[in-house]
């Protein structure tokens, strides 16, 4: 249960340009602790209850395996010298893993945020998760280099294009990760909403999959 009053209205906040709301993580059994990690928010940490710390929300995960998930480092430290338990591995875990030999395809348009070139390479068959020497996709590329257009474009659409939004690179850095370090913040705060977004629709997935239901939870927004 998400009962923190200030987390309650940054989840309302993310959570505005998304089809999904509060109700949608507390139904599936996200609370305190998961929702202050998906925000990337550790201001409130020492307000919340030890008690729910290691709580698992109802597709198996606890707040430490989230930030392993989506590389939220500074976090992973706090959890771990609170005590959060959690699978290291998932820490390693890179997401989908396609390269290519010619770089240039899907890669340079992204390094220079050409979204039309982009959209229509996906359209010829190119893989928008495709990586290059050093593990980056496309959305790492745009990202890194400060192009929102882009960003705002395949991030609100990232389901219809088969993104992985939490794809690590060689180094271990999500997009949003290489955001923070060159210092885009609003392309920081842009994939944070969206990383919600993805994380509440594969909770979803997995809690239907665990329970064994025939069709997901219906969406909680109105």
């Amino acid at each position: 249960m998400i009962s923190h009053p200030m987390l309650k209205t940054l989840v309302h906040r993310a959570l505005a340009p998304t089809s999904y709301c509060l109700d949608d993580m507390q139904l599936h059994g996200m609370g305190d602790w998961h929702a202050a990690v998906l925000l990337d928010n550790s201001d409130h940490f020492d307000e919340l209850s030890a008690e729910t710390l290691n709580s698992r929300d109802f597709a198996g995960f606890t707040a430490l395996e989230i930030a392993y998930r989506l590389n939220r480092s500074q976090l992973i430290d706090r959890l771990h010298a609170l005590g959060a338990e959690g699978d290291p591995s998932i820490l390693a875990e890179r997401g989908v893993d396609h390269v290519i030999e010619n770089e240039s395809y899907v890669h340079l348009p992204a390094k220079q945020g050409k979204l039309k070139t982009l959209e229509k390479r996906y359209l010829e068959g190119g893989s928008l998760n495709s990586r290059d020497s050093e593990g980056n996709t496309p959305i790492h590329w745009i990202a890194s280099n400060g192009h929102l257009k882009a960003v705002m474009y395949f991030t609100e659409k990232h389901f219809m294009f088969n993104i992985d939004l939490d794809a690590k690179n060689h180094a271990g850095n999500t997009p949003r990760n290489l955001a923070v370090l060159a210092g885009h913040l609003d392309i920081v705060n842009q994939l944070m909403i969206w990383e919600l977004d993805d994380y509440i629709l594969s909770a979803r997935i997995r809690h239907k999959m665990s329970a064994g239901l025939k069709e997901m939870l219906p969406k909680q927004r109105s």
